[in-house]
Protein backbone atom coordinates (compact mmCIF):
# COMPACT_ATOMS: atom_id res chain seq x y z
CA UNK A 1 0.00 0.00 0.00
CA UNK A 2 1.41 3.39 -0.95
CA UNK A 3 0.58 6.61 0.81
CA UNK A 4 -0.70 9.63 -1.05
CA UNK A 5 1.88 12.28 -1.80
CA UNK A 6 1.82 15.01 0.86
CA UNK A 7 0.47 18.42 -0.01
CA UNK A 8 3.21 20.99 -0.74
CA UNK A 9 4.10 22.89 2.41
CA UNK A 10 4.53 26.60 1.88
CA UNK A 11 4.52 29.43 4.40
CA UNK A 12 1.29 31.38 4.87
CA UNK A 13 2.02 35.04 4.09
CA UNK A 14 -1.22 36.44 5.53
CA UNK A 15 -0.46 39.41 7.78
CA UNK A 16 3.30 39.00 7.41
CA UNK A 17 5.55 42.06 6.99
CA UNK A 18 8.46 41.85 4.54
CA UNK A 19 11.39 44.05 3.58
CA UNK A 20 13.41 44.04 0.37
CA UNK A 21 16.86 42.51 0.79
CA UNK A 22 19.39 45.17 -0.29
CA UNK A 23 23.17 45.39 -0.41
CA UNK A 24 23.26 48.54 1.74
CA UNK A 25 20.62 48.44 4.51
CA UNK A 26 21.69 51.91 5.68
CA UNK A 27 20.26 53.33 2.42
CA UNK A 28 16.80 52.11 3.39
CA UNK A 29 14.67 49.43 1.78
CA UNK A 30 10.98 49.22 0.89
CA UNK A 31 8.79 47.19 3.20
CA UNK A 32 5.21 46.00 3.06
CA UNK A 33 2.55 43.67 4.35
CA UNK A 34 1.05 40.67 2.56
CA UNK A 35 -2.51 39.44 2.97
CA UNK A 36 -4.25 36.26 1.88
CA UNK A 37 -7.85 35.14 1.70
CA UNK A 38 -8.26 31.64 0.26
CA UNK A 39 -6.29 31.79 -3.02
CA UNK A 40 -6.31 35.61 -3.29
CA UNK A 41 -3.03 37.29 -2.25
CA UNK A 42 -2.40 41.03 -2.09
CA UNK A 43 0.19 43.37 -0.62
CA UNK A 44 0.87 47.04 0.01
CA UNK A 45 4.43 48.35 -0.14
CA UNK A 46 5.66 51.48 1.61
CA UNK A 47 8.46 53.98 1.17
CA UNK A 48 12.05 52.98 1.56
CA UNK A 49 15.08 53.32 -0.66
CA UNK A 50 13.85 54.36 -4.10
CA UNK A 51 10.20 53.32 -3.59
CA UNK A 52 7.37 55.65 -2.70
CA UNK A 53 4.45 53.19 -2.84
CA UNK A 54 3.32 49.97 -4.49
CA UNK A 55 0.62 47.33 -4.74
CA UNK A 56 0.52 43.65 -5.68
CA UNK A 57 -2.40 41.32 -6.37
CA UNK A 58 -2.12 37.68 -7.19
CA UNK A 59 -3.30 34.11 -7.06
CA UNK A 60 -1.94 31.40 -4.74
CA UNK A 61 -0.88 28.33 -6.74
CA UNK A 62 -1.36 24.71 -5.58
CA UNK A 63 2.41 24.43 -4.91
CA UNK A 64 2.34 27.47 -2.57
CA UNK A 65 3.90 29.89 -5.05
CA UNK A 66 2.14 33.11 -6.04
CA UNK A 67 1.44 34.41 -9.57
CA UNK A 68 0.93 38.17 -9.32
CA UNK A 69 0.94 41.55 -11.00
CA UNK A 70 2.35 44.68 -9.40
CA UNK A 71 2.56 48.43 -9.86
CA UNK A 72 5.10 50.65 -8.10
CA UNK A 73 5.70 54.40 -7.87
CA UNK A 74 9.34 55.30 -7.29
CA UNK A 75 10.49 58.26 -5.21
CA UNK A 76 11.54 59.88 -8.52
CA UNK A 77 7.95 59.62 -9.83
CA UNK A 78 8.51 56.71 -12.25
CA UNK A 79 5.75 54.12 -12.63
CA UNK A 80 6.98 50.51 -12.76
CA UNK A 81 4.65 47.60 -13.48
CA UNK A 82 4.96 43.94 -14.25
CA UNK A 83 4.28 40.36 -13.26
CA UNK A 84 6.07 38.04 -10.86
CA UNK A 85 6.25 34.43 -9.82
CA UNK A 86 6.91 34.49 -6.08
CA UNK A 87 8.24 31.48 -4.20
CA UNK A 88 7.97 31.67 -0.39
CA UNK A 89 10.10 29.41 1.79
CA UNK A 90 11.26 29.15 5.37
CA UNK A 91 14.85 30.10 6.19
CA UNK A 92 16.97 28.10 8.64
CA UNK A 93 15.90 30.44 11.47
CA UNK A 94 12.19 29.96 10.70
CA UNK A 95 11.45 33.31 9.04
CA UNK A 96 9.89 33.55 5.59
CA UNK A 97 11.91 34.56 2.53
CA UNK A 98 10.30 35.10 -0.87
CA UNK A 99 12.15 34.91 -4.19
CA UNK A 100 10.32 37.19 -6.64
CA UNK A 101 11.06 36.25 -10.25
CA UNK A 102 9.84 39.35 -12.07
CA UNK A 103 9.17 40.47 -15.62
CA UNK A 104 8.53 44.19 -15.96
CA UNK A 105 6.34 45.78 -18.60
CA UNK A 106 9.49 47.20 -20.23
CA UNK A 107 10.75 43.63 -20.80
CA UNK A 108 13.43 43.59 -18.10
CA UNK A 109 13.61 40.52 -15.85
CA UNK A 110 15.31 39.49 -12.66
CA UNK A 111 14.95 38.08 -9.18
CA UNK A 112 14.61 40.05 -5.97
CA UNK A 113 14.26 38.75 -2.43
CA UNK A 114 12.13 39.92 0.45
CA UNK A 115 12.41 38.68 4.02
CA UNK A 116 10.03 38.63 6.95
CA UNK A 117 10.45 41.45 9.46
CA UNK A 118 8.69 42.33 12.72
CA UNK A 119 5.63 44.55 12.25
CA UNK A 120 6.93 48.12 12.01
CA UNK A 121 5.65 50.91 14.25
CA UNK A 122 3.91 53.28 11.86
CA UNK A 123 3.03 56.87 12.71
CA UNK A 124 -0.66 57.77 12.42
Amino acid sequence: MTAAAPEPFAPDVDGVWFQLVVDDPAAGAPYGQYHREDDLVWAEFYAGGSLRSGRLVGHLQPDGSIEAAYCLLTAAGELVSGECHSVPEYTADGTIRIADHFRRSDGSTGVTYIEQIPAPVREA
